[in-house]
């Protein structure tokens, strides 16, 4: 069915159109992404079937010809200023006529703008067709004179002139303007003519109408009988070029452009744009939230509608390593942590990040650094040495300003063995023993040995000492570092531990050889050390 006949349909059926409200789709875009990055959407604005906030003046040919013409308007006034106004709540409405000069009047404003339709309609009772004179009539003057400042148009409205006549119009003579004239004034004023011919299209007998309409950005209609201008004023008011043009309102952070820049389609089209939603290559950005509009307006300046955009501009937080594990034991020692801050693919500099060793051996320790050129902060701090050093460091990283958080950990471990020695050792009267290997290579004729073992992270205290019989593999002990054994070989003896004199600590006796071995605080065992002595006499 076509626009026309639901229009003729709805005035036969004295049926109040129904407004169409103008959307845009999607309304609502909420987009991720990173700087450098942007996105696409394709974006419809539906407008309205009549323009936004529209201003109309009815400008009625009132010579005599147009009795029939006039008292269709009349009877349809009602209904014509109701179905505008439901479809756009706002509209106001003026009355003018035209006759010729050498009538009563050439041309007048019967009514200003107003939303009084009850005015209105008194305004267009008010018409009488009568004079003329001859064919040609004075509606370039009438025009002329509206475009000029006669009807006073709301600021930001739609200004529309309905037009309509039977007779075109005396050009260029005397208080006669060109059709060029006219145009021009019209456009100045921002009003759009809509032109409809009465009868056998006399109106644009010249080309003036079509002109005009084409020139203003309006709609010329011909061959409306005088039973049919009502119906073709609505049509034509639904059938308006309108050109939707896209604003941002607030995005100057962001890069949002419109392709095509605007778009003219017939009032209650659709105009479709492809839109370009794109961050700028700014590291600043990362991490915030961007929140602007754009508002499609029409030529008169009105919106249509609004699109509201977010834009969330991701920043990521990875900290390195996730997991290191070090031997403890070296003073001085260091663990570094860095944290490398992005978003996307771009490196972030100037953040604050902190660092803090929330459990473990080092717990405590903290620091804070700005994030370089290469988005990277860095953390270090040096190990605590000893028993108390070992374990496992939770070290938490947080991007100041931000919920971004991560926990790396460091393990502190000890599995180096430590160091057993087994030196000559003073008997009990105190006097030197021969030096080892003296009398028998690697031996100590005397048997009296002190037992020593050192580690990188636990002390002396620490440590245990073990002696064995490698005769028989009796183990012996513990005994503390700086102990003072007495070992004699006797492979025929049973292998046996007693109290020592003095300084000595024990008297083994053993089938061979004594060895030791040393075990730290985290059970790392030692290497054998050999403890030489000579077998006891026969």
């Amino acid at each position: 069915m076509s626009k026309r006949l639901c229009i003729l349909l709805a005035l036969i059926l004295a049926l109040v159109a129904i407004p169409v409200s103008a959307e845009v789709t999607p309304n609502d875009v909420n987009l991720n992404l990173a700087p450098g990055e942007s996105d696409v959407i394709d974006k419809q604005v539906q407008t309205s079937e009549i323009p936004e906030n529209p201003d109309i003046v009815f400008l009625s040919d009132t010579t005599g010809s147009m009795g029939g013409a006039i008292a269709n308007v009349k009877a349809n006034a009602a209904n014509i200023l109701s179905t505008i106004a439901t479809n756009q709540p706002t509209a106001q409405f003026a009355v003018a006529e035209y006759r010729d000069v050498g009538d009563a009047f050439v041309w007048r404003v019967n009514q200003n703008v107003t939303a009084n339709q009850t005015a209105v309609q008194n305004a267009i009772n008010g018409w009488n067709a009568a004079g003329g004179g001859d064919f040609p009539e004075a509606q370039l003057i009438a025009l002329k004179g509206i475009a000029d400042g006669a009807v006073s148009f709301r600021p930001g409205s739609t200004r529309i002139i309905v037009w309509f006549g039977d007779a075109p119009g005396h050009e260029n003579f005397g208080p006669y303007p060109t059709r060029n004239a006219v145009a021009d004034a019209l456009n100045t004023a921002d009003i759009q003519v809509l032109a409809i011919s009465v009868g056998i299209n006399r109106l644009n007998e010249t080309g003036q109408a079509a002109f005009i309409a084409s020139q203003t950005g309006g709609s010329f209609f011909s061959g409306a009988t005088a039973a049919q201008l009502s119906n073709t004023i609505l049509e034509g008011l639904g059938n308006l070029p309108v050109t939707v043009t896209p604003h941002t309102v607030g995005c100057d952070l962001l890069d949002v452009s419109f392709a095509p820049a605007s778009q003219t389609v017939t009032s209650g089209d659709i105009a479709s744009f492809t839109e370009t939603v794109a961050v700028p290559n700014d590291p600043s950005l990362a991490g915030s939230t961007i929140n602007c509009s754009v508002e499609f307006r029409d030529n008169a300046g009105n919106v249509i509608g609004t699109q509201n955009i977010t834009v969330d501009v991701p920043i990521a937080l990875d900290a390195a390593p996730d997991t290191a594990t070090n031997e403890l034991g070296d003073p001085g020692q260091t663990h570094t942590v860095v944290a490398t801050v992005t978003s996307g693919a771009t490196l972030v500099p100037d953040r604050e990040v902190t660092f803090e060793v929330t459990a473990g051996p080092n717990t405590g320790e903290n620091g804070s650094d700005t994030t370089d050129a290469s988005g990277e902060a860095s953390f270090t701090y040096e190990a605590t040495q000893g028993p108390s050093g070992l374990g496992t460091d939770t070290i938490r990283v947080c991007l100041t300003g931000t919920e971004l958080c991560e926990e790396v950990t460091k393990v502190w471990e000890d599995t180096t063995p430590p160091i057993a020695s087994c030196e000559d050792g003073v008997n009990p009267s105190g006097r030197n023993v021969p030096q080892a290997g003296q009398n028998s290579p690697g031996q100590n004729e005397d048997g009296f040995y002190q037992l020593g073992a050192s580690d990188d992270v636990w002390p002396a205290e620490d440590l245990e000492i073990f002696v064995v019989d490698n005769g028989s593999g009796v183990e012996f002990g513990p005994y503390s570092v700086g102990d003072v054994i007495k070992y004699t070989q006797a492979p025929g003896a049973e292998p046996n531990e007693k109290s020592g004199p003095g300084a000595v600590t024990a008297r083994i006796t053993g089938k061979g050889d004594a060895e030791i071995y040393a075990v730290d605080g985290s059970g790392n065992v030692s290497e054998r050390v050999s403890c030489l002595v000579p077998p006891k006499p026969q």
